[in-house]
């Protein structure tokens, strides 16, 4: 905006030469801009599909569990590792503050990969070939992919969503034969690891045979997206060593010492604002709908990394 009002008779006055010329030529980039722009879009194949579907988040997480219990092949720091065959459908889930599971594919081969949300708007960055696109919670985001590319990439969420945003990596490993997979480090993922038992199933399970089933519900269940079992702890008290320690928390507003047994954790997994961590107020912890046995089998395994 001009301080000063321009002269009067300014409007009748004629355009000068060199500035008719920088106006045709940018009226000029900016057609071709706009010509090239569709030109891309139909040609460049670089262009991710618009067919999305209308989901819940209870839908989409219960299909993505279902998917990874079928094709899980190992695990990766608490993350689900998966190898789907090649001409098939892929569940990606986004949530606080992971992307599960983590994906094996072959180079040349198509997949359709099904992307959601199970809480709040996440940004989908494919790195470092710069593939970038929103993933809101609701819908299922179906998209045509074919990696023709060998190597490691990196699935990063480029929309801020809170405390552990910087935490939120993902993994997408392509190769082109078994022996490829030495060079991540998942020479050993070849065979698919036990069931974990059917929730309502009444068995007689060992507390080893519990603590292996509850150590698949921590992937499946996104518990490692917080809770490390390394002794580390960033956004939440780490489960190494949990069990049977004096922990303080506040409850009302008032700080308090409590052990940690399994009511405790019973009490943390159903209503997880009740006694809160001190140390971990800004980090929300969500109401995940698990039935009794699921939690039995958590805290054997949590049992199991405390001994």
């Amino acid at each position: 905006m001009s301080l000063l009002s321009p002269a009067e008779g300014w409007y009748d006055k004629k355009v000068s030469k060199d500035e008719k010329m920088w106006m045709l030529i940018a009226l000029i980039l900016c057609l071709s801009m706009f010509v090239w722009m569709i030109l891309w879009h139909v040609y460049g194949k670089q262009n991710p599909s618009s067919t999305t579907y209308r989901t819940s988040t209870a839908e989409f997480s219960t299909l993505t569990e279902a998917y990874i219990k079928k094709n899980q092949i190992g695990s990766d720091n608490g993350i689900p590792i998966v190898r789907p065959k090649p001409n098939s459908d892929v569940f990606l889930m986004a949530e606080m503050w992971r992307w599960s599971p983590g994906l094996i594919l072959e180079k040349d081969q198509k997949y359709k990969f099904h992307i959601s949300s199970r809480d709040i708007v996440h940004g989908f960055s494919l790195q470092p070939v710069n593939m970038n696109f929103q993933v809101y919670p609701g819908y299922d985001y179906v998209l045509e992919f074919t990696p023709t590319e060998l190597g490691e990439y990196k699935l990063l969420c480029n929309e801020f969503c809170g405390i552990g945003h910087h935490t939120m990596i993902g993994k997408i490993v392509v190769i082109e034969k078994d022996e490829d997979l030495k060079k991540y480090g998942y020479e050993g993922f070849k065979k698919e690891p036990d069931p974990v038992p059917a929730a309502g199933v009444v068995a007689n399970l060992t507390e080893e045979q519990k603590a292996s089933s509850g150590e698949q519900l921590y992937t499946l269940k996104g518990c490692a997206a917080c809770h490390k079992v390394d002794g580390t702890n960033v956004l939440a008290p780490s489960w190494k060593g949990l069990f049977g320690k004096e922990e303080k928390v506040t409850e009302n507003g008032k700080e308090m010492s409590v052990k940690v047994d399994e009511a405790y954790m019973i009490e943390s997994i159903k209503n997880p604002k009740q006694k809160v961590t001190v140390g971990y107020e800004k980090t929300p912890m969500p109401v995940f709908p698990l039935k009794d046995d699921e939690i039995d089998h958590i805290i054997a395994y949590i049992k199991s990394l405390s001994k």
